[in-house]
């Protein structure tokens, strides 16, 4: 038996966050909403790879390391804030995203809250959102 097919019965959950320039507080706040995500969806306590300070344009030793793992089948869920993480560039973020599907991995980005992002429409801001008091 592999290494990957111990894991494989297990759901192994990966956070992959990169930051440039590089960021003091690790990212902090992206870390954790990444974390909470994970617990609601039942990932508790998901492998982190951090690329801080690194462009997107240069290797990222922490995403080759990840997608390395989830060739082989060691990681089955990647979370992430959003597709920036792995390029500003579309085509590059959705051929990552791409390889990890085609893997059979999973890659699970944090939800939009839209009511908490400011409009630049102040007269639309709450307009289709339901509201309780």
């Amino acid at each position: 038996m592999s290494t990957a097919d111990t894991y494989r019965g297990r759901a192994r959950a990966a956070a992959y966050l990169r930051c440039y320039p590089y960021d003091q507080w690790r990212m902090a706040v992206h870390l954790h909403a990444l974390e909470e995500h994970a617990d609601r969806l039942g990932h508790h306590a998901p492998e982190i790879f951090l690329d801080n300070g690194v462009s997107c344009r240069a290797v990222r030793p922490e995403l080759s390391l990840l997608l390395a793992r989830v060739a082989v089948g060691t990681i089955d869920t990647v979370l992430i804030p959003g597709r920036w993480v792995f390029s500003l560039d579309d085509r590059t973020a959705d051929s990552v995203m791409d390889f990890v599907r085609g893997c059979g991995a999973e890659v699970v980005e944090l939800p939009h809250h839209r009511e908490l992002s400011p409009s630049p429409y102040p007269a639309l801001a709450g307009y289709g959102a339901q509201r309780t008091l």
